[in-house]
């Protein structure tokens, strides 16, 4: 019996030992899908969840057009180089299929640029259309303003009078003043020396359009406008005509280092009346532009011009457009103004 219960006991430890194993087992394969399905999700995480490969990438070039892709050259004049740079900029940067290079150019060579399609547009400076055979578009307007060294002998004498025509006609015109003393009795001598814009520019061609005359021998043309600047600054007899956007800072709206900016006595009442002291600064004559109290004939045009018949006239049509509706956002940073309604 003894024997019996010992047989039985020993199938029951041998029964429990396997039931165990197995136990242990199931427990094992329990734990290992638990990782797997663990592993998965944490993948499924680092992936956000997607399996589709078909993302859209991020870096998808930008064409707002209908246009077949293509290029376009620009020709552009001193005055309007900035503005037409920083158009085509911005427009290629929303129309990757166009490509738009920008031609630095002279004014004597622009109707032979265009006529041959060297360049299908452009962009240049003055009081008319320099192009008149051609279409044209006007985008901006910048200002020109009358300038001294800062360190001018009758600079008090000025801003209180400022300068007849008279007296601008004999600086730039005739010649005739060729000292400060002349206009300022009371003055010490110092010799007035007139400068100029490069031959056959558009400041230039205003200028002599203001005065109505060509300019003096004791005239002196620069190389280019911005030369004006420095040109004016080392010398306390020079006097020059320039644009508001080298005359002063357009970040801070105060007049450029070693220059001041005087009053022209347009109705000739020999003194500097409200309406022509406008110049104090930037905001100022942005003011008196916008109310017409700047001399219009003082006031120069950026043009487009295009010929209808060259080559992607549909892009620079397409351009254009882009130009009329931005300008606004885009010109201002380059100190330009935006042309009157």
């Amino acid at each position: 019996m003894k024997l019996c219960n010992l047989y039985y006991h020993s199938i029951y430890i041998f029964n429990e030992k396997c039931n165990f194993v197995e136990k242990i087992e199931i427990v094992m394969k329990r734990r290992y899908f638990v990782i797997i399905l663990f592993i998965a999700f944490a993948l499924a995480a680092c992936s956000g969840g997607k399996n589709d490969k078909t993302d859209k990438n991020p870096n998808t070039p930008t064409v707002n057009n209908n246009l077949e892709s293509g290029k376009i050259s620009i020709g552009a004049t001193e005055e309007s180089y900035d503005l037409a740079q920083r158009l085509a900029s911005n427009y290629v940067a929303q129309n990757t299929n166009i490509i738009i290079d920008v031609i630095s150019c002279k004014a004597e060579d622009v109707n032979q640029m265009l006529t041959s399609g060297q360049v299908q547009l452009i962009v240049s400076g003055g009081n008319k259309n320099p192009l008149p055979n051609f279409k044209s578009t006007i985008i901006a307007t910048d200002l020109l303003v009358l300038t001294v060294n800062y360190n001018n002998p009758i600079l008090q004498y000025l801003v209180i009078y400022g300068l007849s025509l008279k007296d601008i006609n004999g600086i730039f015109a005739t010649g005739q003043i060729n000292n400060w003393n002349q206009i300022d009795k009371k003055a010490e001598s110092v010799p007035l020396k007139p400068l100029a814009g490069a031959d056959n520019s558009s400041l230039n061609l205003i200028i002599k359009d203001f005065i109505k005359s060509g300019f003096a021998s004791t005239t002196t043309s620069v190389i280019s406008e911005y030369d004006l600047i420095s040109s004016i600054s080392i010398n306390p007899g020079a006097i020059a005509f320039m644009s508001h956007r080298n005359a002063y800072n357009y970040n801070s709206g105060s007049k450029t280092n070693g220059l001041y900016i005087i009053p022209i006595d347009i109705n000739n009442n020999g003194v500097a009346d409200d309406s022509e002291l406008i110049y104090d600064n930037l905001n100022t004559l942005k003011k008196a532009y916008k109310n017409g109290s700047f001399p219009k004939n003082l006031v120069r045009y950026h043009f487009f011009i295009t010929n209808e018949k060259g080559e992607r006239a549909d892009i620079v049509s397409h351009f254009t457009n882009f130009a009329l509706n931005n300008a606004s956002n885009i010109i201002s940073g380059a100190g330009y103004l935006e042309p009157k309604k």
